[in-house]
């Protein structure tokens, strides 16, 4: 299970944008609970009113220094950080640290009958405090609390259930990632499935015929994002239109490499996006990220973001074949386990899943060509 970044404020238009920019930035690798209290009385009663499942995977708290949250914060047993927002740019706490006994006031209170061990116990556990600024980047915050997040047992809960999921592709030459890309799109589109073509490709290289201009395109995007204007997870639909071929696209940029040269941060958080927009859509929905002409590891950085990723396994003994096949190799087992691995080997040849663990598990989405 995903570790929680709990944040309390009582600013509640600077909580909004704030928690939206973490979760675009978190890229999954952890949830973001909000509360937003205006009396320190509704803290407890607020953090006790959270589910016990999210309560006990809080690990960070992120909260101003004017509020009174740590009998709030002691109740959560997880926690290891906490981070509170400094008022003013020139504060000097910026980026100290410190460590607290997570009981210490209760130990202060605590009857001097208590049990000996228990308090001792209790001693051990310590959480850091650490102050920051409230008018640094979002980013830096994000940077700051990830070595903090602890997860839970990691999840074996499959996509494969899913009617609505994001996937993509490894492929190593242009033909095979258009037979990829055509496949996917048509045998979804005859599920009944509403598709979401993206392409992250120079433009030169995409086979669809495609619009451009000024206004809602996925350079629009690609901008809003890295200047942290980050649209609501909703309103992501409104950058596509219906292409004459029955799928969803975006109007493309001028340039033909912007989709290719855009910062891998940015882009990361757009899928991220797109991929809470797509599982947000009431009818079965498949959003195909169509990735050509990039570093194969911005390429990794974009498929562990995806429920399902297709790759070429090239096959021979040549030089480029052995190096494609060790890269394939490195590619797959940087991928999560969750994510499905589909093989494209021969053209007549049926697609089969790769399953992490046992092989030969027949895909939801793939039969055969």
């Amino acid at each position: 299970m995903r570790p929680v970044v709990l944040y309390i404020d009582d600013h509640r238009d600077y909580q909004l944008r704030l928690s939206r920019r973490l979760r675009s930035l978190s890229g999954g690798a952890y949830e973001v609970v909000t509360l937003t209290v205006n009396d320190e009385r509704e803290i407890s009663s607020a953090v006790d009113a959270l589910a016990h499942e999210i309560r006990r995977r809080i690990t960070v708290s992120l909260c101003p220094g004017n509020l009174a949250v740590k009998p709030a914060l002691d109740q959560l047993q997880a926690l290891t950080l906490n981070v509170t927002l400094c008022e003013h740019e020139r504060e000097k706490e910026i980026e100290t640290r410190s460590n607290i006994s997570r009981s210490h006031q209760a130990e202060r209170d605590r009857d001097i009958r208590c049990d000996t061990r228990i308090n001792n116990l209790e001693r051990q556990k310590t959480i850091d405090i650490l102050s920051i600024s409230r008018f640094v980047r979002a980013s830096q915050i994000d940077a700051k609390i990830r070595p903090y997040l602890v997860s839970d047992k990691p999840s074996h809960t499959s996509f494969s259930n899913r009617s609505n999921s994001i996937g993509t592709h490894l492929s190593f030459s242009h033909e095979t990632g258009t037979r990829i890309t055509r496949y996917v799109i048509g045998k979804e589109q005859a599920l009944g499935h509403t598709v979401i073509y993206l392409p992250i490709k120079p433009l030169y290289q995409i086979e669809h015929c495609f619009r451009r201009g000024h206004g809602l395109t996925f350079g629009d995007l690609i901008y809003r994002f890295s200047v942290g204007d980050i649209p609501e997870i909703g309103d992501m639909g409104k950058w596509l239109y219906m292409h004459e071929e029955g799928f969803y696209t975006c109007s493309l940029p001028e340039r033909s490499d912007d989709l290719i040269t855009c910062e891998i941060g940015t882009l990361r958080q757009i899928i991220n996006a797109w991929r809470e927009y797509t599982r947000t859509r009431s009818q079965p929905t498949t959003s195909w990220i169509d990735m050509e002409g990039m570093p194969l590891s911005d390429v990794l950085a974009l498929s562990v973001l995806c429920d399902f990723v297709y790759v070429d396994a090239p096959v021979g003994s040549s030089d480029k074949e052995l190096v494609a096949q060790r890269e394939l190799g490195l590619f797959l087992a940087k991928l999560p386990k969750e994510c499905r691995i589909l093989e494209l080997p021969q053209r007549h040849q049926p697609l089969r899943e790769i399953d992490h663990i046992t092989h030969g598990k027949e895909s939801v989405i793939a039969s055969g060509l």
